[in-house]
């Protein structure tokens, strides 16, 4: 079975043939077959591809669900480990020993609860300041001509659109 690629290359050799004015007869026809090869080929493909988006909505629709399902094994360590805290910390026990591991209550540590950071003094304030390269003004000065340093303007690649 010939391939989308061997189709479009015999295409291209029969246009350049064509192109020479070195032929004594009419490739009309052989390019007419060749496209519509061209033109299966292509529909088996977009065939292809689609059944691949099925996939791809059903992978992602897994990785949704495997998510949820860490969330909530996460949130019942924590909730467990918070629950093992607070009974040794009501019940007075510092440390537990056994063979496997020790549990050990650590003295409370102080946290800085901001109320309110309108209020809090410049003093104790960072500024953090972002940059973002606005591609869309570059590429109009290099469309008309300016020159930009750091940036060039290449051909991109042709897009393919599908109804």
């Amino acid at each position: 079975m010939t391939t989308l690629y061997n189709l479009s290359q015999q295409m291209v050799g029969l246009r350049n043939m064509m192109e020479d004015d070195e032929l004594t007869f009419d490739l009309t026809d052989t390019i007419d077959g060749l496209e519509g090869d061209i033109q299966l080929k292509a529909e088996g493909l977009l065939a292809y591809v689609a059944n691949l988006s099925t996939d791809v909505q059903a992978i992602e629709n897994e990785i949704t669900r495997l998510k949820q399902r860490k969330d909530i094994i996460q949130n019942r360590q924590e909730s467990l480990r918070e629950y093992l805290r607070y009974n040794m910390a009501e019940s007075g026990i510092d440390k537990i020993t056994c063979p496997l591991f020790t549990i050990t209550l650590r003295k409370a540590t102080d946290i800085c609860v901001i109320e309110s950071e309108n209020l809090i003094p410049e003093m104790f304030k960072e500024r953090v300041e972002t940059v973002k390269v606005d591609k869309m003004a570059i590429k109009r000065h290099l469309k008309d001509g300016l020159d930009v340093p750091g940036a060039r303007l290449e051909p991109g690649k042709r897009g393919l659109m599908i109804k």
